[in-house]
C-alpha cells in the first residue's frame, strides 16, 4: 500500500506540469472564456430552468446540470437580489459579436451574383446582463431543509459517487441575445441587395429559429431571443462529499483543474487510509 501511494505522488508531481500549459490553453469560446474569468459556469444551451438555492448534479466535465431537488420561492424569499452586469456586459462588448455557428445564403439577394452563392455568419450580441444571487447564508439553510427530505438526500449521496459533483446554486447570469450579421455581410446587402432590410431580417429571424432552436422576436428593429436566457451560474464554494472522502469538492473551471480532480478522487483519495468520520 506504502509503494501504491508513492508511486501515484510521483506519478501526480512529474505528470502535472507536463500537461499543465497545454490544459491552461484558452477554449476558444469567447464567452464561456469571459463568464469564466468572471466566475460563472457557462451553461449550454441557455435555458429558464434554473433556480439559485437549488441542488443540481454536474457532471465531471461542469459542463451539465441535473436537478436533484429545487428550492422552494418561500424558503428564497427576500434574500433574493438581482442587479444588472454592467462590467460583465461592458467586458462582452469589448471583445465584440459573438459567433452563434448558424450560417445562411444570402447570394440570391445580391445583384449581379452570377454564381448565387454567399454564405455569412449570424453573430449575437448579449443585451439586459443581470445577474441574481442569495447569500451563502440563506443557501445553507435551505440545503438543510432539501437534505431533510428522504429522497432528496438519498439521490445526492448517492450522486455524489457518480464521479460529478452535487451542489447548489448561488447566483445566475441572465441575458437577452440580439442577432445580427456581420458588418461585411451587411455592408453589402446594403449596398448591393435585391431585398429590404425587414426581409433580410425575416431571412436571419428564420435561420436562428430553425438552426438554433431559438425564439426570436423582431423589437424595433432588433433581432431579440424571446426572453431573457440563463448563460452561467455559480455554484457554492463546497460540493457535498462522498463519505469517508479525503478532498473537497469544488467543480473545476479549468481543464487543468478537472486533471488535478481526478488526480485526487481517482488516484490518491481511494488508497488513502479510510477516513473515520462522514463528510458534512
Amino acid at each position: 500500500m506504502r509503494i501504491r501511494y508513492m508511486l501515484a505522488i510521483a506519478g501526480a508531481v512529474v505528470g502535472i506540469p507536463v500537461v499543465a500549459h497545454s490544459l491552461q490553453k484558452p477554449g476558444g469560446d469567447q464567452l464561456a472564456d469571459t463568464l469564466r474569468e468572471y466566475g460563472f459556469i457557462p451553461r449550454s444551451p441557455p435555458t429558464t430552468l434554473m433556480t439559485v438555492g437549488s441542488l443540481y448534479y454536474v457532471d465531471s466535465e461542469g459542463k451539465h446540470f441535473s436537478p436533484i431537488c429545487i428550492a422552494d420561492k418561500e424558503d428564497i424569499g427576500e434574500a433574493l437580489r438581482s442587479s444588472p452586469s454592467v462590467e460583465l456586459q461592458q467586458s462582452l462588448e469589448r471583445k465584440g459579436q459573438l459567433a452563434t455557428g448558424i450560417s445562411i445564403d444570402i447570394g440570391w439577394l445580391l445583384r449581379g451574383n452570377a454564381n448565387n452563392n454567399y454564405a455569412v455568419k449570424v453573430n449575437y450580441s448579449l443585451t439586459d446582463v443581470r445577474v441574481e444571487e442569495i447569500p451563502l447564508g440563506t443557501n445553507w439553510q435551505i440545503f438543510g431543509k432539501l437534505m431533510d427530505q428522504p429522497h432528496c438526500n438519498k439521490t445526492a449521496m448517492e450522486l455524489t459517487r457518480a464521479g460529478g459533483y452535487v451542489c447548489q446554486v448561488t447566483s445566475i447570469l441572465t441575458a437577452t441575445a440580439e442577432f445580427k450579421l456581420d458588418r461585411d455581410a451587411q455592408s453589402k446587402l446594403d449596398t448591393s441587395a435585391n431585398a429590404t432590410a425587414d426581409d433580410v431580417k425575416g431571412i436571419v429571424k428564420l435561420a436562428v429559429e430553425s438552426q438554433g432552436n431559438q425564439d426570436v422576436v423582431d423589437r424595433e428593429g432588433r433581432l431579440l431571443a424571446g426572453k431573457a436566457l440563463q448563460y452561467g451560474a455559480v455554484l457554492s464554494p463546497e460540493c457535498v462529499a462522498p463519505r469517508h472522502s479525503r478532498f473537497r469538492r469544488v467543480v473545476p473551471s479549468t481543464t487543468l483543474g478537472r486533471f488535478w480532480n481526478y488526480v485526487l478522487f481517482n488516484i490518491l483519495e481511494p488508497i488513502l487510509p479510510a477516513k473515520d468520520e462522514p463528510s458534512a
